[in-house]
């Protein structure tokens, strides 16, 4: 009986933990590493370290939502499939309601309340800001506790200046292409390709060939394209992976063991997955003829979706605008705009009022824009959902292996190094809200200096939780820019 009550409390306290992080996800992706992990790991101990790092490594190399795929993983360690569907769902569910509720109400006061909403938001950018950098601080922690500091700080510092070119030259003002400036899923492949085509043990002869493989490849990737032969991309593609496949196989040799049971499991969290579709597609089939083409393409859409927010609504655009599907100004001037303005994952968001829009049509039935919907939430849910259960099934049979006990310790200053650039890139997003209401430059910059200086004292002093340091951020950020918007 107590053994009943201390699990139904811990699903409570995960579930809590999800929703509420969902609700200041501000900056979605990986800027939410952090932030879970001060509520799932730190405060509420609902997982360790070791496993909830293991969740940041297999979300990062799937396709999909990575808050949710995140939310899964530590839902399923919590209280197996009912937990790692209702922290998922939890995890998705305030800024896709807000979304989709807004984009609903947009042709009355959706532009109103978008603006309030961008002006709160430039305090819980501040906010984030300081937690991803809490992240890198902490890296360097670890990495001196586990005596690899020198190697875990080039590996951070490689990556944030792979990654963060574009960002860096936003903020200075430099109107010129970065030599780099490559994206996350190509930072991962090379990390892969080195640590699976080395084994990790390094020589002279695999350093030199992987070395000269890595450079060519980010010459060819870079924004600034110094290879622009798409002929030789394609080859140093093909030559990773051969390589990377011939190391793992080589490292796989006599180790590979079967069993039933892993297998089992990954089919029950597989149907459970296609059941949560079905029952929360079922009202959009019954009233909207579209609903099933719809759910297919949105299936495949976030299968598809490697690289975050932008990436995605790439995809959306040749899925569902270009199709005609939903019409260019619906699509970015109400649901990129909505989304683009809320917390938690832009896959979700979008899809969810792609869905909208699509049910409303021309009837303007809004119970068949609400059923759409949420079929396109669920379509984001489950794709994420069950494309990271596969993959941690794979994972999870290597993971003890050399190879993966080299990723296990270099995965968390990889991660630390983009949270850096998505840093730079939230500070440039501030910044682009004085642009966009001819306000100076300096007004804003210093009310995310002194929003960030707040809660790294507060921080330092452990006075106040984070969910009032995010509400006072919020609440501060509304007030001042408000104030700048009378002033200028």
């Amino acid at each position: 009986m107590k053994d009943t009550r201390k699990e139904k409390g811990k699903l409570k306290k995960l579930l809590a933990v999800m929703f509420k992080t969902g609700c200041i996800g501000f900056g979605g992706g990986s800027a939410l590493i952090p932030v879970i992990e001060a509520e799932a790991v730190e405060q509420h101990h609902l997982v360790d370290e070791n496993e909830y790092n293991k969740d940041v490594i297999v979300a990062n190399i799937t396709p999909g939502a990575l808050p949710v795929e995140i939310a899964a993983g530590v839902g399923r360690n919590v209280a197996g499939i009912r937990g790692m569907l209702l922290a998922a769902i939890m995890m998705a569910l305030p800024g896709t309601f807000f979304t989709v509720a807004i984009v609903s109400l947009i042709n009355s006061t959706g532009s109103s309340l978008l603006r309030q909403i961008l002006f709160a938001s430039a305090g819980i950018t501040a906010y984030i800001i300081f937690m991803l950098i809490e992240y890198a601080r902490g890296t360097y922690r670890e990495c001196r506790i586990n005596q690899n500091a020198r190697s875990g700080m080039f590996f951070l510092g490689a990556v944030f200046f792979f990654t963060g070119g574009a960002e860096m030259f936003q903020i200075l003002g430099i109107h010129k292409t970065p030599i780099f400036d490559i994206s996350t899923v190509n930072v991962l492949a090379i990390t892969f390709f080195v640590i699976f085509y080395t084994r990790g043990k390094v020589n002279k002869k695999n350093g030199i060939i992987a070395s000269a493989i890595v450079v060519l490849y980010v010459l060819c990737i870079g924004k600034a394209h110094l290879i622009p032969f798409e002929g030789i991309k394609l080859t140093l593609q093909l030559l990773m992976v051969a390589l990377g496949i011939w190391g793992l196989s080589k490292s796989l040799r006599g180790r590979m063991r079967f069993s039933f049971r892993p297998l089992l499991k990954l089919l029950k969290e597989e149907a459970a997955w296609g059941i949560l579709l079905l029952a929360l597609s079922l009202p959009a089939l019954l009233l909207c003829s579209d609903s099933l083409l719809f759910m297919g393409k949105g299936l495949l859409s976030t299968i598809l979706s490697f690289g975050g927010g932008d990436a995605y609504l790439a995809i959306a655009n040749g899925m569902f605008v270009s199709t005609d599907m939903v019409s260019y100004g619906d699509f970015y001037y109400k649901i990129a705009a909505a989304a683009n303005a809320l917390p938690g994952s832009i896959l979700c968001k979008v899809l969810a009022g792609v869905g909208y829009v699509i049910g409303y049509g021309p009837g303007k039935s809004m119970a068949a824009g609400f059923a759409v919907a949420l079929c396109g939430f669920a379509c984001s849910v489950v794709a994420s959902g069950g494309t990271i259960s596969a993959v941690m099934y794979i994972y999870e049979k290597f993971e003890n292996l050399d190879i993966f006990q080299m990723i296990k310790i270099y995965i968390r200053p990889i991660v630390a190094g983009l949270l850096l650039s998505v840093a730079a890139s939230m500070l440039y997003q501030n910044m682009g809200i004085a642009a966009e209401n001819n306000w100076p430059l300096l007004p804003v910059l210093a009310l995310t200096g002194g929003i960030y200086a707040i809660n790294v004292f507060w921080k330092r002093r452990n006075r106040i939780r984070p969910i009032f340091m995010v509400l006072i951020s919020a609440a501060l950020s509304l007030i001042l820019c408000n104030g700048f918007d009378l002033l200028f």
